[in-house]
C-alpha cells in the first residue's frame, strides 16, 4: 500500500476511533445531566437543535408532501394501497428521515463543531481543566443528548406533515379520496415498524452529534481550523448519515 493511501486509511480509522469515543463518553457520563449547569446547557441545545428548526423543517414538509403525493399520483394512478405503500416506504421510512437529519447536520452540526473549535483555539477546554470541570461532562453530555432528544422528535414532525398536509393539499390538484386514503396509511403501521423507525432517528442524532464534536474538538489549534471543522462536520456527518441508513436498510429485508 503507498504511503498516501495508508495516510487516508489511518485518517479514516483514527476519526472513527474519536468519534466512538466520544459517543461512549457521552453515554457512559450520563449522571452529569443531573448537574443543572449540564441540564442548561443540554436544554438550550434541545432549542437550537430542534425548535429553531421547526420552521425549515415545516416549509421543507410541505413543499416535499405535496410534491411526493402529487407525483406517486402521476406515476402510479388513483390506487390508495399502491400509493399508500409507495408513500410510506419510499418518503416516510428513507427520504424524510434522511432529509430532516441533514437540515440539523446543515445547522446544529456545523455549529457545534465551529463552536468547540472555537472554545478550542481560545484555550477554553483547556481553562475547563484547570478549574476541575470534566470538558467531556460539561460539553459532550449535552451536545449528544440534545441532538439524541431533538432529532427524533423534529423526524416525527416532518413526517406527520409530510403523510397528514401533503395528501390534502394534493387533493386540490389531483383526485383523492382523503377518508380512505388516511385509513389505509394509518392503519398500515405496525408497532415493529414504529419502534424500528425510533431507533433510526435516534441513531441519527448520535450520529450527528458524535461527528459534529469529533470534528470540532480534534483540530489543530489554530484559527483557520474553525470553518474548516464546520466542512469537516457536515462532510462526515452525511457519510456517517447514509451509512446509517443503508444498515438499518439491511436490518429490515
Amino acid at each position: 500500500m503507498r504511503p498516501a493511501q495508508t495516510h487516508v486509511l489511518g485518517s479514516i480509522i483514527s476519526f472513527f476511533q474519536l468519534t466512538a469515543g466520544i459517543l461512549v463518553h457521552a453515554l457512559t457520563h450520563l449522571d452529569a445531566l443531573r448537574r443543572r449547569p449540564v441540564m442548561e446547557v443540554t436544554f438550550k441545545q434541545i432549542y437550537f437543535t430542534g425548535i429553531q428548526a421547526l420552521l425549515p423543517a415545516s416549509f421543507a414538509a410541505v413543499a416535499i408532501g405535496l410534491t411526493m403525493e402529487t407525483q406517486l399520483r402521476a406515476l402510479l394512478g388513483s390506487g390508495i394501497e399502491l400509493n399508500v405503500k409507495m408513500l410510506k416506504l419510499v418518503v416516510l421510512r428513507e427520504f424524510a428521515p434522511l432529509f430532516t437529519a441533514f437540515i440539523v447536520l446543515g445547522r446544529s452540526g456545523a455549529a457545534i463543531a465551529s463552536e468547540l473549535a472555537a472554545m478550542k483555539v481560545q484555550g477554553e477546554i483547556r481553562g475547563l481543566y484547570l478549574m476541575g470541570i470534566d470538558p467531556g461532562e460539561y460539553l459532550l453530555v449535552p451536545r449528544v443528548v440534545g441532538c439524541a432528544v431533538a432529532v427524533p422528535v423534529l423526524i416525527f414532525y416532518f413526517q406527520a406533515i409530510v403523510a397528514g398536509m401533503g395528501p390534502a393539499l394534493a387533493s386540490m390538484i389531483v383526485e383523492i379520496d382523503l377518508g380512505p386514503y388516511y385509513q389505509a396509511l394509518f392503519s398500515s403501521f405496525t408497532v415493529q415498524e414504529l419502534l424500528l423507525s425510533v431507533t433510526k432517528n435516534t441513531c441519527f442524532g448520535l450520529v450527528i452529534a458524535a461527528t459534529a464534536c469529533s470534528s470540532g474538538i480534534y483540530v489543530p489549534p489554530s484559527r483557520i481550523w474553525i470553518p474548516q471543522a464546520a466542512e469537516l462536520a457536515v462532510m462526515r456527518g452525511f457519510i456517517l448519515l447514509l451509512t446509517t441508513d443503508v444498515l438499518f436498510a439491511l436490518l429490515t429485508l
